[in-house]
């Protein structure tokens, strides 16, 4: 695992940097080594990704970074050829990661490493620019067969994979569509007053914050029901933060 120096830089890859910032020529039968970043807090993880690295003579390992922060810096410093990244990192998502690494140049080939198997999760990290997507149940063989397949150039997703990915691209279409039907009839105090209650505040306390009766809040709350075709608050506001017309959390 990296360390970092205080200013900013990884010790002890400041000489593996300088050497690696231009890859020597090598003979036509010799393929040359891909340089990988291992983004990831997990030992048991990195170890068998080290392994990987370690059991393919056209890998080597660049870096171990455990945060998307060091992520980036060290992919600024070490310009690795792909770099691997666990979907969950104690600072920002994965997916964060690879969104900003894709608008680095060069841009790395990136691979996603998740337990999630989701479809929503899959499709984030296809729109954020991975390349390819491995599940970490995967063993040592297939680290090193979905590395050596990234260095070479081509993108690692399965059917079943690829098949999800579109399904999530109809429904942002989809919702994106809903949304610009009712986005229009929404007005600005109600889209304030959705917001306040998705923060946990009451009525009372959303009309004492807006200096209105409770009967003029439930007033726009009731229209705000119909409009997004909900019976209570809570489908109200998901229905409102699916739409992305406010935001949870």
């Amino acid at each position: 695992m990296a360390t970092w120096a205080g200013d900013g830089l990884p010790t002890g890859l400041m000489e593996r940097g300088q050497a690696s910032a231009v890859l020597g020529a090598v003979a036509a039968d010799v393929v040359a080594s891909a340089r990988v970043l291992i983004v990831g807090d997990q030992p048991v993880l990195q170890n068998v990704i080290r392994m990987a690295c370690g059991a393919s003579l056209h890998l080597e390992v660049a870096a171990e970074v455990a945060s998307g922060r060091e992520a980036l810096d060290a992919y600024r410093f070490l310009f690795p050829d792909l770099v691997l990244i666990d979907l969950s990192l104690p600072d920002m998502s994965g997916v964060e990661v690879a969104r900003q690494l894709r608008r680095e140049v060069p841009r790395p080939r990136i691979l996603m490493l998740s337990g999630r198997t989701e479809a929503e999760t899959l499709f984030e990290s296809i729109r954020a620019g991975v390349d390819g997507y491995l599940e970490k149940t995967a063993g040592v063989q297939q680290v090193v067969a979905a590395l050596e397949r990234l260095a070479a150039g081509e993108r690692l997703f399965t059917p079943d994979q690829e098949r999800s990915a579109i399904e999530g691209l109809g429904r942002l279409a989809r919702r994106a569509r809903e949304a610009s039907d009712i986005s229009p009839s929404i007005t600005p105090r109600e889209l304030v007053i959705l917001q306040l209650l998705g923060e946990g505040l009451t009525m009372q306390q959303v009309a004492n914050r807006l200096g209105v009766s409770t009967r003029t809040v439930e007033a726009h709350v009731a229209k705000l029901y119909r409009k997004l075709d909900a019976s209570n608050r809570v489908q109200a506001l998901a229905k409102a933060a699916d739409l992305g017309l406010i935001e949870l959390g």
